[in-house]
């Protein structure tokens, strides 16, 4: 992937609470946060960034995006004909709810980016989305309905 090239790989890591670190440092500069975090990537199960042309590894430690925020799009009845996510980085899309997963009853998450990479909903987000589960019994799992049709979340180990 061309880091054998480079003069230095850096080390990049995205903790538990969506984080990102540089060689140990908090990252706080929010445009190279929004820089970093769409230019990353995962190839061979492993995450990525490519900044400036070279590439860095980055260690995630949950998910390496989070959703910040849910957007119902719901009609007259209440009834929710759509959903769109914002990212921590300021990305907005629409929500593939077949994507979500859930992890311990108490962690949502889903494929964003037309990378699919992970993405775990933050409190404010999770508790909008959760709203609107519905738990089936004989199944033993949650479901959203969009636009009359159901989605059941997967469990996530």
């Amino acid at each position: 992937m061309g880091m054998a090239r480079q003069k230095h790989v850096y080390d990049y890591v995205i903790d538990a609470h969506g984080t990102w670190f540089c060689e140990g440092n908090p990252v706080t500069d929010s445009d190279l946060f929004r820089m970093l975090s769409r230019s990353l990537f995962v190839k061979d199960g492993r995450y990525y960034v490519r900044c400036e042309g070279e590439v860095h590894p980055v260690r995630v430690a949950d998910a390496p995006l989070w959703v910040r925020y849910v957007f119902l799009d719901e009609d007259s009845g209440g009834q929710i004909r759509a959903v769109h996510i914002q990212l921590e980085d300021g990305r907005r899309e629409p929500l593939r709810p077949e994507t979500l997963s859930v992890k311990e009853e108490s962690a949502l998450y889903c494929l964003a980016t037309r990378r699919n990479l992970l993405a775990r909903f933050a409190k404010p987000a999770y508790y909008e989305l959760a709203s609107r589960l519905t738990y089936e019994p004989e199944t033993q799992a949650y479901v959203l309905t969009v636009a009359g049709r159901s989605y059941r979340l997967t469990p996530r180990t």
